[in-house]
């Protein structure tokens, strides 16, 4: 009995010392973080462990974590280790943004690990991953039919009920669009050609809150949602990889 229980714990912690050093194989992350060693405490990653359609998977972030005075977020990524493009999603920061608390939908080509990496205007980083199982791949996108003409339309956003300036308050943003990732075959032995939603672009009286970047993670109709204490004089651009655009204010 104490040898089972001995080898359990052998083999608790390998996976402990293997789990925390994979993303040293990982060149998304490996590349962005350098010679420097990111903090594996402070942010949270919530996305399903079992996934049965990888096409639209729901993803929360986090970040709990200790901040030097005048320190902020400036950068958060996630990345996943087995999608054909390793880039998800990622989000440029300001200090308008007081809670760090970012939800998207994404795809997951295949069973793999997803993760976020975050970095502060001081340079310092915090990395957190999960492993997932996803039953259908995302990246494919099914099969409907390629349209000729893609356009951005019926752009949303939901401000907070009664909200308050200088209390933080979740807004979402949604515009409608496919995100054709160009990994589809067209029938004829070529693929699909790639069209994307590029950016989200929010600013505030003209001075930036966030910046979010789409990649061929992220699901169709982009959708995200963050924490802002500022809420008049909003302006929302989302901007598609042809250079068109679509802006609502608040």
């Amino acid at each position: 009995m104490r040898s089972l229980l001995l080898l359990g714990f052998i083999l608790t912690m390998t996976f402990s010392v293997n789990a925390s050093s994979d993303w040293r194989h990982f060149p998304a992350v490996a590349e962005r973080l350098g010679n420097q060693s990111p903090t594996e405490a402070g942010i949270d990653l919530n996305i399903p462990l079992v996934i049965d359609d990888g096409s639209s998977v729901n993803l929360k972030v986090s970040f709990n974590g200790s901040l030097a005075n005048e320190e902020y977020l400036s950068r958060l990524w996630i990345l996943a280790d087995k999608n054909p493009n390793p880039d998800v999603i990622d989000f440029e920061l300001s200090q308008a943004i007081p809670k760090v608390e970012l939800t998207t939908r994404i795809r997951l080509g295949e069973s793999q690990t997803v993760y976020a990496l975050a970095q502060s205007n001081q340079g310092n980083f915090w990395l957190t991953s999960k492993d997932v199982r996803v039953t259908v791949s995302g990246c494919l996108m099914g099969n409907e039919e390629p349209q000729a003409d893609i356009a951005m339309t019926q752009p949303r956003v939901a401000l907070p009920r009664n909200p308050t300036p200088g209390n933080a308050a979740e807004l979402r943003t949604m515009i409608n669009h496919p995100m054709e990732t160009g990994f589809r075959e067209d029938g004829q032995g070529g693929y699909i050609p790639q069209q994307l939603v590029k950016s989200l672009n929010v600013t505030q009286a003209g001075n930036p809150v966030i910046d979010i970047n789409f990649h061929t993670g992220t699901s169709a109709n982009p959708f995200v949602a963050f924490f802002t204490d500022q809420f008049s004089d909003l302006t929302f651009t989302w901007t598609d990889q042809h250079g068109a655009q679509v802006t609502e204010t608040r």
